[in-house]
């Protein structure tokens, strides 16, 4: 685990090593990789300690910038909140990481007592420090009078990476330093630790809980709850900031709970809250930051202004939050408005679009008055073209909705170019095609999103490496979407797909035990999840249970046709009979009783109709991200190795994904140049 990974281009390398040593001299280890160059891929041991580092210093230049690996670091760090940018000569660096703050050491020549220098220095360790776990010490900022002299090159040079691991961890048991440089491979620089220290701060955290609306009309809730999310957005640009998602924050709306339960129930040490009232053109906001452990209030502060300052009350309580906790807030948002009309349309149709299916009409509606409003309103296209997704324009094919989320992902891209946004907008066009190896280049890059679109792009980038049947990875992904989103049912049910895709199930039925303790967690699509998991294990006992306790909570065709199939499960010809009418019942059709005819025709050993109904959902769902996950059902594992199964994966794009990423996930692999086999 190290102190310091080093990004960087191959060009650079003269001024990394003078990074590298200064680092050493200041007790810190690093790792840094001298033949890193655009295009090379990370071996395993690189993107391990890129992970696993206390900072991510990126150094950026001309060439660091151009650099997609270097830019791929800096995101990762960004996501988990390690990275320190430094500018080491002038270049434009890429607009997402405009919103970090860069130290300039362009002229810095290697001198470690340079002010400059020991001020850059004392941040790195501050990060790194806050990233170390208790009775783990980072030396101090200041440097001594008398340096210690560098240490000295190891004489083994041509140690390979294997063995610079094995000699790093003897390195951190018996203290002595170790610079390792090998031509042609990853060079590390290990510090041995230093004696225990104080522990290091608390992580701060914040939940913007729903401010009440106190105007006198009740239909303004729509926008005390816009504002609070949008509040929620602009926190999310304080780095070393945690911030929980707006379905968890909100699953307290309306509720008079003890703020020392919240602030237990979401994990957070600070709570923000506040009511509004609108009337006529002014508006009245007032807000408290409240310390949940013991309800102590440590500000708070009322604002009355007209209508059209909302976007600077937000600015400044942002900030005014950031101050308190003694961070800083970024600034160059893409994305937002300036125009009220605008503003209040957005918020009007995002919370249609939130609310239930028969309402995406509206929201569709309103979120097309708010870019024709101000055309320029980055963040409402986004949700836009989403919204044409849910309504099902663009699912069903249509070409007028292919056209209108074309005409959106196009406006993004024109707007704001080469952004985590233009990519987030562009893979809903590469799903569309199937072009998987696109897709999950704009999903990573989409990640780096923050606020309620950030949460949307990492769980989509989930729902993708679950339908390209990595399990393992989507996992983790949804883990990570969980940690933002707490107590929101929707994205903790999407994580027991994969622990049961990959035959967890103990870990999936823990999962689900946890889920129906949460205020609306007790419904079908959570209790669904047994009943595909006791078809997996083919259990009748356990199956039988399940559904039962399923039927009680009616989901689209899915539970009336599990029930249909327990009452006739003891004659398996009438329940291939009755499978097969309904496949052609227009009642049942979609993707909730497609997946249900698929699952039981497999429980049955009704191949041929399990086949059908893969090649009908390859037909009818134009989205690959959202149906191919059934491939993987544990239940189908004698019908993925049918040889029209392994074809409609190559026809879908899957087995050109395989090969061209070198990723063959957790069911399939190559046999020979042409063939592959699946489980």
């Amino acid at each position: 685990m190290p102190d310091v990974f080093l990004s960087y281009s191959r060009e650079d390398q003269a001024t990394a090593r003078r990074f590298a040593e200064a680092f050493q001299q200041a007790g810190l280890s690093v790792w840094w990789d001298q033949t890193l160059t655009a295009g090379e891929a990370y071996d395993e041991v690189t993107e391990q300690a890129l992970k696993s580092a206390g900072a991510v210093v990126v150094l950026w230049s001309k060439s660091s910038v151009a650099s997609r690996w270097v830019r791929a670091e800096a995101t990762i760090a960004d996501r988990n909140n390690t990275l320190v940018p430094v500018m080491i000569g002038p270049c434009e660096r890429p607009v997402m990481f405009e919103l970090r703050q860069s130290e300039d050491l362009s002229a810095w020549s290697g001198d470690v007592k340079d002010p400059g220098w020991l001020a850059f220095l004392a941040g790195v360790k501050r990060v790194v420090k806050r990233d170390r776990p208790s009775g783990t010490s980072v030396p101090e900022a200041t440097v001594p009078a008398d340096l210690a002299p560098a240490p000295p090159k190891d004489p083994f040079r041509r140690v390979r990476s294997m063995l610079i691991v094995a000699v790093a961890l003897i390195v951190a048991l018996t203290g002595t330093w170790l610079f390792l440089r090998a031509q042609g491979e990853p060079a590390a620089v290990a510090a041995a630790s230093a004696p225990a220290a104080e522990a290091p701060p608390e992580e701060r955290s914040i939940a913007v809980l729903p401010f009440r609306n106190i105007s006198s009309d009740p239909e303004q809730e729509y926008f005390s709850d816009g504002l609070s999310e949008e509040l929620l957005n602009e926190l999310t640009r304080v780095p070393q900031l945690r911030v929980i998602g707006r379905a968890s924050s909100f699953a307290f709306k309306g509720k008079d709970e003890d703020l020392r339960t919240v602030g237990e129930a979401l994990g957070v040490n600070h709570i923000l809250q506040g009511s509004v009232r609108k009337a006529g053109d002014r508006v009245r906001i007032s807000a408290q930051l409240i310390n949940p452990a013991d309800g102590s209030q440590i500000w708070s502060d009322v604002y009355e202004r007209k209508l059209e300052d909302i976007f600077a009350i937000q600015e400044e309580i942002a900030r005014t939050v950031a101050q308190a906790l003694r961070l800083t807030l970024a600034t160059g948002a893409v994305g937002g408005t300036r125009n009220f009309a605008a503003y209040d349309e957005f918020l009007a149709g995002r919370a249609a679009l939130n609310s239930n299916f028969v309402a995406r009409t509206e929201a569709v509606s309103r979120l097309g008055k708010a870019v024709a409003l101000d055309p320029e309103f980055v963040t409402a296209w986004l949700w836009l073209i989403d919204a044409y997704v849910r309504q099902g324009v663009v699912g069903s094919g249509t070409p007028e909705g292919v056209r209108l989320q074309d005409e959106a992902i196009d406006k993004v891209v024109s707007i704001a170019p080469e952004t985590p946004e233009a990519s987030f907008a562009l893979s809903y066009r590469a799903a569309r095609e199937n072009d998987l190896s696109e897709l999950e280049r704009l999903l990573r890059e989409a990640t780096a999103l923050t606020g309620s679109q950030g949460v949307r792009a990492r769980f989509r980038y989930g729902q993708f490496l679950s339908s390209v049947g990595r399990q393992r990875d989507a996992i983790s992904a949804f883990e990570g979407v969980n940690r933002e989103e707490p107590l929101d049912v929707f994205m903790r049910t999407n994580l027991l797909l994969p622990l049961e895709l990959a035959g967890e199930f103990d870990r999936a039925e823990a999962a689900m035990q946890d889920i129906l303790k949460m205020p609306g967690g007790r419904d079908g699509a959570v209790l669904g999840t047994a009943v595909s998991r006791a078809m997996g294990a083919r259990d009748p006992v356990r199956l039988r249970s399940a559904i039962e306790e399923a039927s009680a909570f009616p989901l689209g065709g899915t539970v009336d046709l599990n029930s249909r199939m327990l009452a006739l499960l003891e004659d398996p010809l009438r329940v291939r009979a009755e499978l097969r009418r309904l496949f052609v019942d227009p009642a049942i059709q979609g993707a909730y009783g497609y997946s249900g005819i698929l699952q039981w025709a497999a429980y049955i050993g009704d191949n041929e109709l399990a086949l059908q109904v893969l090649e009908e959902f390859a037909q009818r769902q134009a989205s690959f991200e959202t149906w191919a996950w059934i491939l993987w059902r544990p239940v189908l594992k004698d019908v993925r190795r049918e040889p029209r199964a392994r074809e409609l994966m190559r026809g879908i794009g899957l087995v050109d994904y395989w090969r061209k990423s070198g990723n063959w996930g957790d069911f399939c692999k190559p046999v020979g140049d042409d063939d592959f086999e699946c489980r």
